[in-house]
């Protein structure tokens, strides 16, 4: 990727972020890096392509440290714990990336040119649930928890524990272990003592 595209990938991250993919055009784009609108189509012919090349890297880097963590030799609880310490490292990384999934998700999904994005947000649920069943067939969590919505909620309580727009003025990063924290709620209300 050329240095221009890079900076013009940065703005639009930015301008997503602060002001939402239908809040901002591509002239929006443009204006904030110094260019003709016409120039910015000779890097990116559409906004949809400029936000799935942002969302994108974002995407590969979880689906990959999730991966990691759920190919982990152990229990599914252990297997849990390092695919919530995986995935909150990440989401911790693409604060601007979370705030564009998080709230412009609807109009996100239904542009076929993010057909890849989706896929890859399919996968890392089905991730989760697999590594929630594993854990309840090996004993190692509660066999009444739903896979479907304790995948729901871990993945939730990392984008509530993230969330820079919501939480602004109080971030979880500047609470001492949060992930910690937010694996005792889990582990200590799923996971079966011997």
């Amino acid at each position: 990727m050329s240095a221009r595209r890079d900076e013009i990938v940065a703005v639009a991250r930015q301008l997503f972020a602060e002001r939402g993919y239908l809040g901002t055009s591509m002239r929006d784009i443009a204006d904030a890096s110094g260019l003709l609108a016409g120039s910015l189509y000779t890097h990116f012919d559409s906004k949809a392509r400029l936000v799935e090349e942002i969302v994108g890297v974002f995407y590969r880097d979880l689906i990959d440290a999730q991966t990691r963590a759920a190919a982990f030799k152990g229990t599914g609880a252990m297997r849990f714990r390092l695919l919530l310490r995986a995935t909150y490292d990440v989401c911790e990384r693409y604060p601007e990336e979370l705030t564009i999934l998080h709230y412009d998700w609807q109009a996100l999904s239904t542009l076929d040119e993010l057909h890849d994005v989706r896929e890859i947000s399919v996968r890392t649920l089905t991730t989760w649930r697999r590594v929630i069943k594993d854990g309840i067939a090996d004993g190692t969590l509660q066999p009444t928890m739903s896979p479907e919505l304790v995948s729901r909620m871990a993945t939730g309580a990392i984008h509530a524990m993230l969330d820079p727009v919501r939480y602004s003025d109080h971030p979880a990063s500047k609470k001492s272990n949060p992930y910690q924290q937010l694996e005792t709620v889990f582990l200590d209300g799923l996971e079966l003592t011997p």
